[in-house]
């Protein structure tokens, strides 16, 4: 630090004792005081970038790398933090660049090329991403972070057998809460005339998904006890062989063995020619009350869904460019949309045009309810996606151009199940693409 203020230096040892104490918005505040003071010191640049990405924003840490990287361009740390940065915001050109030479200036650093593979998976380059993730395990074998993405970029590549038993590693890794149940944890073997409790995890989209494989645990002979958030309990009551369905978190029955349910298609030894099993698997409950009219001259209703989870990565889409879906006047629309994204239909004026259905929709049983009388559903949100197809409704997926493993990165329809159709980005910023193509499929249905 020579040459440097003695107030920068100091305010810099009380930013990073607030880092060692985890105060970071101490640390995040000093470090942006020490850039106005001292504008030419390329790591506090460097490190309030760090701060400020970890605090959710990835332009602001980006300017901040780029700043440190005017001062001194060849650190190829900044240069890694930048291509995370970049990745995040879906600049995934930019983002290879970074990481790219990051890796030619440090090649030793299993940091940068880890990122750098990340990033490969991102641009659907999955097998040189798998390679350089496995060389990078051989130094690091008991990374819990690189076995889940090993196992995810297996999955990407329908290495369905491989990428399950890796998939065990997410109880490994440190934002993932692990439950433990008192007694025997299944492991694969005989369960006929044993009564197996299987734990809920995960979010609804994936309680959704691996239920599917809940009949078949049954149909080895299981008495099959299934937890599950509050929300799924009535639409999981009609999975054929389960036995009862409580709460997650209330005192479960006496049982035999236990096992959380996404260990499923691990522990049932799933591989691709295994899907999708019987489907429909669920069932919409009956609700006499939730009728659905068809409007006088219309000739197909369609429920629409265009905002998903932001977080880690944005799953939404700008309704406005979901205009052209409006267009034919034989196609009558219906609102699924809950959340803050629902007031997008004020906004844009919609709301004269799309009927809002979500306010009445209160459980995932009454959602099933009025799905059962649509036609079509349009949706980006991926729990609803999932909903859809194990109701075996004709479903159109939109999907961002980095999407989840379960819809791999090439084809249109999904091994999962056969009722849905997916429209995918040509680029992070493609919206227009996928909506039109999804009007032109529409003007042939009906």
């Amino acid at each position: 630090m020579t040459g440097l203020g003695a107030e920068a230096k100091a305010r810099y040892d009380v930013a990073m004792a607030a880092l060692k104490n985890g105060d970071f918005a101490r640390a995040e505040a000093e470090l942006a005081h020490i850039v106005r003071l001292e504008p030419g010191w390329a790591v506090a640049h460097t490190d309030l970038g760090v701060l400020l990405r970890r605090r959710g924003l990835p332009a602001a840490a980006a300017a901040c790398y780029r700043r440190a990287l005017a001062l001194d361009p060849d650190r190829a740390a900044t240069l890694s933090n930048l291509g995370n940065a970049l990745r995040e915001l879906g600049r995934l050109e930019d983002a290879e660049a970074a990481l790219t030479r990051a890796v030619a200036l440090d090649p030793a650093s299993a940091g940068f090329r880890y990122n750098l593979a990340l990033l490969l998976r991102d641009r659907r380059r999955h097998e040189p991403a798998l390679a350089m993730m496995e060389a990078v395990q051989e130094s690091q074998p008991d990374n819990a972070e690189l076995a889940w993405d090993i196992a995810l970029t297996r999955l990407y590549l329908d290495d369905f057998r491989r990428g399950f038993a890796g998939y065990e590693a997410r109880e490994r890794l440190p934002r993932m809460p692990r439950r433990v149940f008192p007694g025997e944890r299944w492991r694969g073997d005989a369960v006929a005339g044993r009564t197996v409790l299987l734990i809920s995890e995960q979010g609804f989209g994936d309680a959704l998904q691996f239920a599917r494989f809940v009949p078949l645990l049954a149909g080895r002979g299981a008495r099959v006890v299934l937890e599950c958030l509050p929300e799924l309990g009535e639409i999981f009551a009609t999975l054929p062989g389960v036995a009862a369905v409580i709460a997650k978190g209330a005192p479960p029955p006496p049982y035999d063995l236990w096992a959380p349910m996404a260990s499923l298609p691990h522990l049932l030894g799933i591989g691709l020619d295994d899907l999708p099993g019987p489907c429909p698997y669920l069932t919409a409950p009956s609700r006499p009350g939730l009728r659905l009219s068809r409007p006088p001259g219309t000739r197909l209703t369609a429920g629409l869904v265009w905002a998903g989870k932001t977080n880690p990565r944005d799953r939404s889409w700008p309704l406005e460019t979901l205009l052209p879906l409006l267009s034919d006047p034989g196609l009558g629309w219906v609102s699924l949309q809950h959340g803050p994204r629902g007031a997008d239909l004020v906004s844009l004026g919609l709301d004269r045009l799309i009927v809002d259905a979500a306010p009445g929709l209160t459980s995932f049983a009454e959602t099933a309810a009025l799905m059962a009388q649509l036609d079509l559903i349009v949706t980006v949100d991926t729990a609803t996606a999932h909903l859809a197809g194990a109701l075996g409704r004709p479903t159109y997926v939109l999907l961002r151009y980095v999407s989840d493993w379960r819809w791999g990165d090439v084809r249109d329809d999904s091994p999962w199940y056969p009722t849905l159709r997916l429209f995918r980005q040509s680029h992070p910023d493609d919206f227009a693409g996928p909506a039109a193509r999804i009007a032109q499929a529409l003007s042939g249905l009906g």
